[in-house]
């Protein structure tokens, strides 16, 4: 009896961890982490070979009990190996929050006030503005908008967008984002390359991110807590607009430029924009 209520005791907090685990999910629009913990757990640990059969545990053969005896005792070792891992896990997990200030300073460090005026930028007005975009994506991804989703990234991100959202129209799904608070956001790099300006910003937000079915049911994350998501966001633009004079379709000429449509095969015509769009986001921490 008091062996069933060790194993008991053991199997329930292996189950608590992996279930504490799997809440610490990610995600946000186009998928940039991923909803899954991480966790190296899987159903073949479970899987029913581990424990030999039934026959096993019969109480009639003395080299059955020890069988079992040994088994159990290598089990609650591993349980014990597996809290210890996870302790030290979630001690180092505080610590580096500790440290998050000394980390974004000393690997993204803001960029000098200098190289922002050589090219017209403002620093709070470029930061009001990403913040800005940043949350007219998320709600553009969260309402299958994509029409201002184009607007407001480059082509190629625009199509894998397009893809991950058409496959959550499929399975019935959408990803509900609300509640944004801006923690801290910084200019950590700009550079000039082949006529693209390129501004990459640290940015760190809270939000509340989950996914539902089709009857509304959270299937992934968790509606009641907010994630605290920190990236570092690509934004560019081209430093001189080129003008469209011939249709890229049927290559007749465009004598009203103004047209957002050709006069000659209705194809839409995209013009180049001359303002800064996303171009990359990457989650660097998550908690």
């Amino acid at each position: 009896m008091k062996k069933a209520i060790l194993f008991g005791t053991a199997l329930s907090i292996i189950i608590t961890l992996f279930i504490v685990n799997i809440q610490y999910t990610r995600a946000d629009s186009g998928w940039d982490s991923s909803y899954d913990s991480g966790s190296s757990w899987s159903s073949s640990d479970w899987s029913s070979s581990d424990w030999g059969s039934s026959n096993s545990y019969s109480h009639s053969s003395g080299s059955s009990s020890g069988d079992v005896d040994s088994a159990f005792g290598i089990f609650v070792l591993g349980a014990i190996a597996i809290v210890i891992i996870y302790l030290l896990s979630a001690s180092k997990a505080l610590n580096n929050e500790d440290n998050e200030g000394y980390f974004k300073e000393s690997k993204y460090k803001d960029v000098d006030d200098v190289d922002l005026e050589a090219y017209g930028i403002d620093r709070d007005e470029f930061l009001d503005m990403a913040y800005d975009k940043y949350v007219a994506i998320q709600n553009a991804w969260m309402e299958f908008d994509y029409t201002s989703l184009k607007e407001l990234v480059t082509d190629e991100l625009y199509n894998t967008y397009y893809a991950q959202l058409e496959s959550l129209k499929i399975k019935e799904q959408k990803n509900i984002m609300s509640d944004f608070n801006l923690i801290d956001s910084h200019i950590v790099n700009i550079r000039k390359e082949n006529n693209i300006l390129s501004v990459t910003v640290y940015l760190n937000v809270k939000m509340y991110d989950y996914v539902v079915d089709a009857n509304n049911d959270v299937i992934r994350g968790n509606k009641n807590r907010k994630i605290n998501i920190t990236y570092l966001i690509i934004f560019v633009k081209p430093l001189a607009a080129k003008n469209i004079t011939n249709c890229p379709n049927c290559g007749g000429k465009l004598n009203d430029t103004a047209r957002e449509k050709c006069e000659h095969c209705d194809t839409i015509i995209v013009k180049s924009r001359n303002e800064f769009v996303m171009s990359k986001k990457t989650n660097i921490k998550q908690r």
